[in-house]
């Protein structure tokens, strides 16, 4: 169970730590995510539209408490604190995805920060496995041992694996969806 502690936190870690840094690698990439996030807020709360200063601060927040997380998830000691606040992260956003997917708007997808793909039924997916991996986290973070460094070298890999095929989604996506399917 170590092993899966282990490679939940590191795939948790890498999947924020280039999330807060897609959304902070600029002003203009920042700007299109508080775009995107007034966007979901309006549709998570059932609104027709949220003033942009309710959205800058909702984005803020939402990059504290990324780059809040990468820390927490790495540190054993605040690992389950970590994995709690990713999870609630990952619920979050997979709810406002869902919400506004219901109620027919349409926005980009700036989850790692340059993505113009819209979001689509696969963002919500993925943010519910994401949380389920953050669960696992938790869960098997109760074990105590000493494993062995090859196995959690191999987490990490595995972990470090399963974080670019997240992250890359969309890219995957296109690449293997039918032609005219969106």
């Amino acid at each position: 169970m170590e092993y899966v502690a282990f490679g939940a936190r590191v795939l948790i870690c890498l999947i924020f730590a280039v999330s807060a840094a897609g959304k902070l690698r600029g002003r203009a990439a920042f700007t299109e995510f508080t775009r995107t996030t007034r966007v979901l807020l309006a549709a998570a709360l059932r609104r027709r539209e949220v003033g942009r200063t309710a959205a800058v601060w909702t984005g803020r927040v939402v990059v504290a408490a990324e780059v809040a997380a990468v820390p927490l998830v790495l540190a054993p000691v605040t690992a389950v604190a970590g994995l709690g606040l990713a999870a609630a992260l990952l619920a979050a956003f997979g709810v406002a995805m869902a919400a506004a997917l219901r109620g027919g708007v349409s926005t980009s997808c700036r989850c790692f920060g340059a993505s113009t793909a819209p979001i689509g039924w696969r963002h919500v997916a993925r943010n519910a496995l994401l949380v389920c991996v953050a669960v696992a986290g938790l869960a098997a973070a109760s074990t105590v041992g000493s494993p062995p460094p090859a196995g959690m070298a191999l987490a990490a890999v595995s972990a470090a694996v399963l974080a670019l095929l997240v992250i890359r989604l969309d890219d995957l996506y296109d690449l293997f969806a039918a032609p005219n399917v969106r």
